[in-house]
């Protein structure tokens, strides 16, 4: 929807789970030979000012990454951050391009990095953010559109890609549209390693009917990631959920390791970690 702006959500728990992933993933990915294509339905606008009026309307950084800037665990996601907050304030918040681009390489024969936004204040804040996007300086390629629609035209077979999938779901039929871009990518570029966030509500019906119809698409390596830093009787959203279908080999056992340290700085009433492979490795 057009209402949503990331913003109001920028640095909270769910986003550092994300974001931790996302970037470990990516680092992983960018160490192999040939270049990583890199894209991502729901971009955002890449950069987020704390002090932004939308930022500050619902601060949920408080309860996320600022108790990071605090507790420092070691991650490439916290090393980005650091980098962005050389003070040790917490000025700047990464949006996932920002976090993308932060583990990419850089140069002519380097990685690419294609982000997709439809919203149009996010949009010309993207370009913002991104300036040297718009000479294509870095492979850095601005899409404005629906990245459902937009990135299983974009996807080519044949090359390395890895994609996010993380719309707001305020449109409840969005879950299910987010199988059907699965489908769209998978078909075109079946190798593509694709991570789906959702948020962890009540009731649980329509994330769960998600997570069954990717889990039967029976795909290799389909990893499940869900963190709750509140009981699920919590008012709204209670943790976060990451479906990551063609996970890179190795990673099922580094993931819960990148995550143990974020469990209990980011825990409210409660906290748990759950990490299971939903299709096992070929």
């Amino acid at each position: 929807m057009l209402s949503y702006q990331h913003a109001y959500h920028a640095g909270g728990p769910a986003d550092v789970i994300k974001h931790a992933l996302w970037a470990h993933i990516l680092r992983h990915m960018a160490q192999k030979e040939g270049a990583l294509h890199v894209y991502e339905t729901h971009s955002g606008r890449g950069l987020y000012d704390v002090n932004a009026p939308e930022t500050q309307k619902t601060p949920e950084y408080k309860t996320g990454l600022l108790r990071l800037m605090v507790n420092q665990p070691s991650n490439a996601y916290m090393e980005l951050v650091n980098g962005l907050n050389p003070s040790g304030k917490l000025s700047t918040i990464p949006g996932s391009p920002a976090v993308a681009l932060g583990v990419l390489r850089h140069g002519e024969d380097g990685d690419h990095l294609h982000l997709a936004e439809a919203h149009p204040g996010e949009l010309e804040q993207l370009k913002l953010a991104f300036p040297h996007a718009r000479r294509r300086a870095e492979n850095i390629h601005i899409h404005e559109g629906d990245g459902h629609h937009l990135i299983p035209t974009l996807i080519k077979a044949g090359q390395r890609n890895a994609v996010l999938i993380d719309p707001s779901y305020e449109v409840k039929a969005e879950y299910v549209q987010v199988t059907e871009t699965v489908k769209a990518i998978l078909a075109k570029a079946p190798k593509t390693t694709i991570m789906v966030w959702y948020p962890l509500l009540n009731p649980k019906a329509r994330s769960q009917d998600m997570i069954d119809v990717l889990k039967a698409l029976n795909i290799p390596a389909t990893y499940l990631v869900h963190y709750s830093w509140n009981t699920p009787d919590a008012a709204g959203m209670f943790g976060t959920g990451q479906v990551i279908l063609n996970l890179p080999y190795k990673l099922e056992t580094e993931l819960p390791n990148l995550l143990k340290p974020l469990v209990q700085p980011l825990k409210q009433t409660a906290a748990n970690l759950t990490a299971t492979v939903l299709v096992p490795r070929a």
